[in-house]
């Protein structure tokens, strides 16, 4: 069986990936993205992944980041992630249109880097299925 013709994981051994981002348009592309494989949050700020994390960081998987957000960015996020022993064990994947902040997110903590506008979905969700795995 193909990467393309996997079968849905049914839900009750779904892992759970947050995803945050500001735009509304992102959040349903990648949602749609995930469903099929993971249980998907979401948040739409820094703060509200924050409060996320705070209370379901344990069964958290990965989360996926945009850097660009009001109230609190991914960067500031990613800072206080690092920060935490506990939440510092969830990998992050960074998102974003901002190719000069690989570096510096990178140094921070993240995992990997996928640039905006995304690519095929076949080779993101490869991406998220091996750090997922590792």
């Amino acid at each position: 069986m193909t990467n393309s013709q996997r079968m849905p994981v049914p839900a009750a051994a779904r892992r759970q990936v947050l995803v945050v981002d500001d735009e509304m348009i992102n959040r349903a592309l990648l949602g749609n993205v995930l469903e099929q494989e993971y249980q998907v949050l979401f948040a739409e700020n820094g703060q509200e992944a924050l409060d996320l994390i705070r209370r379901d960081g344990e069964a958290l998987s990965l989360i996926l980041l945009d850097l660009m957000m009001p109230v609190m960015s991914g960067t500031e996020l990613l800072r206080r992630l690092r920060e935490n022993s506990e939440w510092a064990r969830i990998p992050v994947i960074v998102l974003t249109a901002d190719q000069n902040a690989e570096i510096e997110c990178l140094d921070l903590g993240a995992v990997d880097f996928i640039p905006k506008p995304y690519p095929p979905a076949g080779g993101m969700l490869a991406r998220i299925r091996r750090v997922i795995e590792l």
